[in-house]
């Protein structure tokens, strides 16, 4: 039998966490991202977890800690889609929030689901990829000779503050036409908002989009070219055998891979192609099992 671990994600919009058992998330919840404190927050999800884990009558050996921005030296330097409270906080504070008395490991969510899908989806018979993960934010992932790339600042690959135009939308991040800004859920709804369309979800777009409407099929268009400029540096400088692309809006890659894979050839050197895009395997749960992975394997002392 493997060993339990508990898995956090916190995201723009929600926290998600389940106790996982290798691939198998055994018991799962999640949380709107509240107007709390970070420890509010996470003391809120480390309740559940104690309740799931009395359930399954199991007890954890750590924690898989999925966060939205780069972590070093223990701490998260910069989370630009969370409320304040968590950019600056240390990993050993959010540990202490959660009170569950065992080992924390963090680690960006991006990271964390390239991982989840190096151990156990799509990226199994890989060793060197590109994740990506299209949501409320938009965020990248390294893997290369079976390791994962952090960087002198943990922030390596971070794909969505790839600026693709001087002249496109605002980003978070303070600067302007980064990916994020151009090819994010929310960004998507605002630039079909901004077309004249109505005030509608990623998914309802990309509905309209596959029904024929042309606004929602531009909005993808524009969003699919930008993801290809961003691919065609991976491409560049990483030469990955492949990307994964996992998120929310995985679910609409069938709208944004006509644009992508054209922006991609177009702009990528002929040496780095072809580069193969695939669906992940494990959908949204690949940042819950990365974050368990990781657990285990920094746990028992296995080098990520």
């Amino acid at each position: 039998m493997r060993t339990l671990q508990y898995a956090v994600d916190v995201g723009g919009t929600k926290v998600a966490f389940a106790l996982v058992e290798g691939s198998r998330l055994l018991a799962r919840s999640h949380f709107p991202t509240a107007d709390l404190t970070a420890a509010q927050q996470l003391a809120q999800v480390g309740r559940a977890l104690r309740a799931m884990a009395r359930r399954q009558d199991r007890t954890a050996g750590a924690v898989g800690l999925s966060v939205p921005g780069p972590v070093l030296g223990g701490v998260l330097r910069h989370a630009p889609n969370m409320p304040a409270g968590w950019s600056g906080e240390s990993v050993a504070s959010f540990g202490r929030a959660l009170g569950l008395d065992v080992p924390v490991f963090a680690q960006r969510d991006a990271l964390m689901g390239g991982l989840g899908e190096f151990a156990h989806g799509a990226g199994q018979d890989l060793s060197n990829f590109a994740y990506l993960t299209l949501g409320t934010g938009i965020g990248g992932g390294l893997i290369l000779g079976g390791q994962p790339l952090l960087g002198a600042q943990g922030a390596a690959s971070e794909i969505g503050h790839l600026q693709v135009s001087r002249r496109g939308p605002p980003c978070g991040c303070g600067r302007r036409g980064c990916v994020e800004a151009i090819a994010s859920g929310p960004a998507i709804a605002r630039r079909y908002q901004a077309a004249g369309g109505a005030p509608l979800t990623p998914a309802q777009i990309a509905e309209r989009a596959r029904a024929g409407e042309a606004l929602a099929r531009s909005v993808y268009r524009t969003a699919g070219e930008a993801l290809g400029a961003a691919l065609a540096a991976w491409a560049q400088v990483a030469n990955p055998e492949a990307v994964i692309v996992g998120g929310s809006l995985a679910r609409s890659l069938d709208l944004l891979s006509p644009a992508m894979t054209r922006s991609l050839v177009r702009r990528a050197w002929a040496a780095n192609l072809p580069l193969p895009v695939l669906p992940a395997a494990l959908g949204e749960d690949a940042p819950l099992i990365g974050a368990a992975w990781l657990a285990e394997t920094a746990s028992a002392g296995t080098p990520a």
